[in-house]
């Protein structure tokens, strides 16, 4: 598993409406050590990353992918978001095209945290080097 799965794993919880509290519960592990995992600092066996993904109801690929999947968003929708004839199957498609606009709004919100947390690490380090 790469730093990148950890964030993945934290936008499929929060889509399932999930906490980090009822995913350690339900993994038998401590809120620490699930932290961990989807912070990146923790390495995650195989075993490990299916009982997450039976936990979020989705599949090992659905994790590993999932970043993927809203970079190519806009690939797929082709801006097409007006139900045209309220017909099961347009309102499907508008349902899951706003489903993955939620999922493209998660994976703003991780880049942003990312480039937050690289900001301050930046500001540390200029800091320790300011010291000495």
């Amino acid at each position: 598993m790469n730093m990148h799965t950890g964030a993945k794993i934290r936008g499929i919880r929060l889509l399932k409406n999930l906490s980090q509290e009822n995913m350690a519960e339900m993994l038998d592990m401590s809120i620490l050590a699930y932290g961990n995992i989807e912070r990146g600092k923790t390495n995650v066996s195989e075993e490990r990353l299916q009982q997450i993904a039976d936990k979020l109801g989705v599949s090992t690929d659905d994790i590993l992918g999932f970043s993927d999947k809203v970079n190519n968003f806009f690939d797929h929708c082709n801006g097409n978001f007006v139900n045209t004839g309220g017909s099961p199957t347009n309102n499907y498609n508008l349902a899951k095209e706003e489903l993955e606009v939620e999922k493209l709004k998660l994976e703003i919100e991780k880049l942003k945290l990312e480039k937050e947390k690289a900001e301050l690490e930046a500001k540390y380090w200029r800091e320790k080097s300011d010291k000495l």
